[in-house]
């Protein structure tokens, strides 16, 4: 008995009281049951009232939410009134944690491209239906090309042709090669003038001369007639021939000297020397007959080689199918296109000239400098 008295003695000395401020006295102190802080299930026990059999089933197994650490909250030491009265200053909101709400660190096994890049789905290649939209497009190109190619042949388009409102006086130059002529179905094109050719040579007329001459006169267009000059044969006769087919020039356009290759000249230019002596003496014998000034006739390479400088004294006549010619030339006619097809002529397969006066002078312009007799 002793011994069990010392026992709770001793355990009464060990208790800890806490005084209740429901009751007013004192009383032992309860510790709080302790949770467990692993992640396993805690078992719970159930109790089983006394006097009876434990005939329940045993509790059931509950789980627990894991438990989180809760960073502890800093209470701010109580301040003083002036008053003597203690003013607890409010709990600030707990801070949140390092790292909260900002973006993942760079990730060191790839490089900072390849994460930030979007991603994008590759397209799928259909081959054949490229290989269709190639062939196409090149078979479209190609017949562009052909009716460019076609209509060019045709002359009824030209990459170089002046504009109606700058160039106003136009005229055509006309040869046997076109057969019988419609002179009144020809004076309603789009022309103020006409050259006729007349001779070649020393002995060759023309086979429509007559009939071209004839039917011109008729119209209200003004006509001049030209000589094909050869290369191979002397001017002065060359001139006589010339004058004779011309006769009188009386309200005509002053006489016309076409200095063209042709055959084999395209291939080998004749001495430059011989030639201009000829045409010397051409131009000197057709000034003495009509007291007038011939107009030459020629493209670039014949001016190069046999005009400049020696007969800048002439009106030129320039020929260039692809450009103006220069200034510098003083030009005051330009052939533009020699592919001109119209109505008013037998043979529709061959084609006529169509040349132009300066840029902006008017058809009184051209009577004045042009016409043997201007008073007419």
């Amino acid at each position: 008995m002793k011994g069990k008295e010392k026992r709770k003695n001793s355990e009464q000395k060990n208790v800890r009281y806490v005084f209740d401020p429901q009751t007013g006295q004192r009383v032992p102190y309860k510790a709080p049951a302790e949770r467990s802080e692993t992640k396993r299930d805690v078992v719970t026990a159930r109790t089983v009232p006394s006097g009876t059999g434990d005939s329940r089933r045993p509790a059931k197994k509950r789980r627990t939410p894991p438990q989180t650490e809760v960073p502890p909250q800093t209470v701010r030491p109580r301040k003083r009134r002036p008053d003597g009265a203690v003013s607890e200053q409010p709990v600030p909101r707990p801070r949140p944690q390092e790292g909260f709400g900002q973006l993942p660190e760079q990730d060191p096994y790839f490089p900072e491209e390849e994460q930030q890049a979007p991603v994008r789905r590759k397209k799928k290649k259909h081959p054949k239906l490229r290989k269709l939209y190639i062939t196409v497009l090149i078979l479209g190109i190609v017949v562009i090309l052909i009716n460019i190619a076609f209509l060019y042949f045709r002359g009824q388009i030209w990459f170089n042709e002046p504009r109606k409102r700058d160039y106003p006086v136009r005229g055509a130059v006309i040869d046997s090669d076109l057969g019988d002529v419609d002179w009144e179905i020809m004076s309603t094109q789009t022309i103020s003038f006409v050259y006729i050719r007349a001779t070649k040579g020393t002995g060759y007329v023309d086979e429509q001369y007559s009939k071209n001459r004839k039917g011109a006169n008729k119209t209200k267009l003004l006509s001049g007639y030209y000589h094909e000059f050869d290369f191979s044969r002397d001017g002065k006769k060359q001139a006589e021939n010339f004058i004779d087919s011309l006769g009188s020039l009386d309200g005509k356009l002053r006489p016309m000297v076409k200095l063209t290759r042709y055959g084999v000249y395209k291939l080998h230019m004749k001495d430059s020397e011989k030639v201009r002596d000829e045409l010397e003496a051409f131009l000197g014998r057709i000034e003495e007959e009509y007291g007038r000034r011939c107009v030459i006739m020629c493209d670039k390479d014949c001016y190069e080689e046999y005009v400049e400088p020696y007969f800048n004294k002439y009106t030129l006549w320039m020929i260039d199918h692809f450009s103006e010619p220069k200034a510098e030339t003083k030009w005051a006619l330009w052939e533009f296109n020699p592919r001109v097809r119209s109505s008013g002529y037998a043979n529709k397969k061959v084609y006529y000239a169509m040349t132009v006066y300066r840029r902006d002078r008017d058809l009184e312009n051209f009577k004045k400098n042009f016409l043997m007799d201007p008073s007419s």
